[in-house]
This record gives C-alpha cells, sequence and structure tokens, in this order.
C-alpha cells in the first residue's frame, strides 16, 4: 500500500515540476569562490563579445550577471594598461571615420588609444564600427563592480600591470594568468608577488601536469588550468583529479582554441568535463553556459524531491538483491545532491533512483532486529512504566482482598 502511495505521490510531483520554472542566471563571482565550494563556475571569455565589442568596458559591464570575466590587457607606450588581445589595433580598431588602424599598442599612449572605437564582436574588417571605444583597464576594473576579473597578461608585463591596479586599489579583485605554455612560465607564476593567480599547464605530460599542480598550490585561489589538445589525454583521468581534489584545488578548463581536448564550446563539451571534475569553465558563450547550469540547479532539486520522497521507505518487505541496488541509488543520488555534478549525472542519478524503487520486489519476510538506545530520559520512562504497572497490580491485588472479605 505504501509502495503504491509513493508512486502516486511520485508522478504528482513530476507534473508539478513541468510547471516549475528556473531562472537562468549566475551569480557573480569573488575571489573566494575559487577557493571555496565546489559549485561550477563560468568565466566570460572576454566578456559578452556577441553583444558588445570583446574587451570593451561594455561587454565586461554586461557579462558579470555570468560569473567571472576574463579580459586581455597590454601596456602602453606611456606604461598604462588597456584591454587589447592583439599585439596590433588592425583587428579590433578604427578611427572616427570607421578607418581600421594599423599600430603597434605598445607604439601608442592611453589617451591615444582610448580615443579609437571598436568593431563588433571579435572583430575584423566585415565587422562594423560600434560606439563603444577601447577600454583602459581601469574602465574594466570599475566595469566589473565587485565581480573578479580574470587578467591574462604576459610574463613581461605583469610587474608593471601589478603596480598599475595596486595604484587603483583593484589588485584584490583580480586573478592573474599567465600563459602557461612551458614550465618556466609556472615557475614564474609561483615566484611573481601575486597574491591571486591561476596554475596553468598546458600539454599531456602526467608528472608535469602533477608537478604543476604542486608549485600552484601555494596560491590563495587554488585553481589550476589545465589544457591539453589530446581529448583522451592524462588531464582527463580519474587520477589527475584525485590528485587535484586531494590537494585542496580546483580544475579549470578553457573551451577557447580547442585547448580542452578539442570538446565544443557547447553543451556536451560542458557536460562531459564537469563530469570529469572540472569546475571552473571559460567560455565564449556564457549566456548558454548559464542556462546550462540552472537545468543542473532545476535537475537537483529534483533529485532532492525524490531522495526526500523514498529514504524513509521500508524495506522489510522486499528481496535483498533489490533492496541492495535501492539502497546503493539512494546513497549516490544524495551524493550529488551534496557535491557538484553534471547535468547527465543528475539526470542518470534521478532515472537510477526512480528504476531501483520501481524495481524493489516483494519477498520472505526478513527477520527484524529492534534496537533500543538507554538514553537518560528513556530509562527514566521504563522506570516510570514499571513503577506504574506494580502500584497498579497492588492496588488490583487490595481490591480483590477487599471484595473476597466483603463476602
Amino acid at each position: 500500500m505504501t509502495h503504491k502511495i509513493l508512486k502516486s505521490a511520485s508522478v504528482l510531483m513530476i507534473l508539478l515540476m513541468i510547471f516549475n520554472i528556473f531562472a537562468t542566471s549566475v551569480a557573480a563571482t569573488d575571489i573566494d569562490s575559487f577557493a571555496l565550494g565546489d559549485e561550477i563556475i563560468c568565466i566570460s571569455h572576454r566578456g559578452d563579445w556577441h553583444s558588445y565589442p570583446e574587451n570593451s568596458a561594455e561587454a565586461v559591464r554586461t557579462a558579470v550577471s555570468y560569473g567571472a570575466v576574463s579580459v586581455d590587457v597590454r601596456l602602453t607606450k606611456d606604461g598604462k594598461a588597456v584591454l587589447m588581445a592583439d599585439e596590433t589595433t588592425d583587428r579590433m580598431v578604427a578611427d572616427e571615420n570607421g578607418k581600421t588602424v594599423s599600430e603597434n599598442v605598445a607604439d601608442m599612449t592611453l589617451d591615444e588609444l582610448t580615443a579609437l572605437y571598436l568593431r563588433a564582436e571579435n572583430g575584423g574588417e566585415d565587422k562594423p564600427v560600434t560606439e563603444c571605444k577601447v577600454a583602459s583597464l581601469e574602465s574594466a576594473v570599475q566595469s566589473a563592480g565587485d565581480t573578479v576579473l580574470i587578467i591574462n597578461t604576459s610574463c613581461d608585463d605583469f610587474y608593471a600591470v601589478h603596480d598599475y591596479l595596486e595604484s587603483l586599489g583593484a589588485e584584490d579583485k583580480v586573478i592573474f594568468r599567465f600563459k602557461g605554455d612551458s614550465m618556466s612560465d609556472i615557475d614564474f607564476t609561483t615566484t611573481s608577488i601575486a597574491d591571486n593567480y591561476f596554475g596553468n599547464y598546458q600539454g599531456n605530460i602526467i608528472f608535469l601536469a602533477t608537478s604543476a599542480v604542486k608549485k600552484s598550490f601555494p596560491c590563495e585561489t587554488k585553481t589550476i588550468e589545465l589544457g591539453s589538445k589530446n581529448g583522451n589525454g592524462v588531464l582527463y583521468d580519474d587520477y589527475l583529479m584525485s590528485f587535484i581534489e586531494e590537494k585542496g584545488m580546483r580544475a579549470m578548463a578553457s573551451m577557447v582554441g580547442g585547448r580542452s581536448g578539442k570538446r565544443p564550446d557547447s553543451e556536451r563539451g560542458w557536460d562531459d568535463l564537469i563530469t570529469l571534475g572540472y569546475t571552473v569553465i571559460e567560455t565564449d558563450y556564457p549566456e548558454q553556459l548559464g542556462e546550462y547550469l540552472s537545468e543542473i540547479e532545476n535537475e537537483k532539486k529534483q533529485l532532492g524531491y525524490f531522495v526526500d520522497l523514498y529514504k524513509s521507505t521500508d524495506l522489510q518487505a522486499y528481496t535483498t538483491d533489490t533492496e541492495n541496488a535501492f539502497v546503493s541509488a539512494l546513497a549516490d543520488a544524495n551524493e550529488l545532491i551534496v557535491n557538484s555534478g553534471s547535468l547527465s549525472e543528475m539526470q542518470n542519478a534521478r532515472h537510477a533512483l526512480q528504476s531501483a524503487y520501481d524495481n524493489l520486489t516483494l519477498g520472505e519476510k526478513k527477520a527484524v532486529t529492534l534496537k533500543f538506545d538507554f538514553t537518560a530520559g528513556r530509562l527514566a520512562a521504563v522506570v516510570l512504566v514499571g513503577a506504574a504497572f506494580i502500584v497498579s497490580q497492588i492496588l488490583l491485588f487490595k481490591r480483590r482482598d477487599k471484595m473476597k472479605k466483603a463476602q
């Protein structure tokens, strides 16, 4: 009977969930988020460049609603910092007449650059010129507010950029990220004066990857970026993920430029990486990743509903093998609720739990072992009940004796 009631309740719950709408949003991310917890963090690559030019103040301001924002920083002729991915201005910059400007960023002053206009999206001569101007690093910091900026800069420019941010009082709002193509870059990262930075290893050699993790461990953000063009390489093995988790770190993957084993920058790629243990993802599609993360939260809530629904099931009437399968599925589902997981993991866990419950099979009644915990309160209750019983028996005996004498 209980089994049928629970089945009916689960059907009703599913119907209610169909009409449950979850908003698509990702909380802005602070520095501590990269060191604490295991919720998935979205990093918007060069801001929301689908709406505004890449690395513009407007793109940064729009992208903070998706999570953290990564920007590319270069030094100007007068030692200031601007947002620009390339050494030259050709791809992104035009003058007031819409003509492409072809100059080295390092040969122009801050005032000269910030007077020029940016082409739409990720630039190129086929893209229209917008009203957005080249952004200084200061304007990007202001646009980001309390959301973390990931600063992509070269080792050569790092100290000047760091000092510039320090002069703005913004060094505690950024995380530095270096090229990381070789162990020399990793060594530079771990010996620099930055308080917050990403460890970074790009390659497919396991002992170099583990060495990079070890060297990155002292960093306060405790996040290491791993990248490889080999989709089945050592960076995606359980061993490395377990090692990173053991060190209390997060694993980060960038979907840009095929650095995550050439996985697509889409739900299929994100889902695979999260399943493997990556919890920080840089993407060119932050809005879509935000929607995917909302789906995970939706699925986690549904999974939680089923766990709450089934966890009190009396299993005494069912066969041992079906009971064991149900208990295992319940434990797996509960672990996913407590920890992070991909959408496919959540869905598979819910289906497995539902299937295990539906497959519970009636069998011979099991022997029941009663267990009683002797707490002080319970012991006192037993004594009182016993005393009451004895008193009642004495009174009953006296009453019978009195009745006999009366006869």
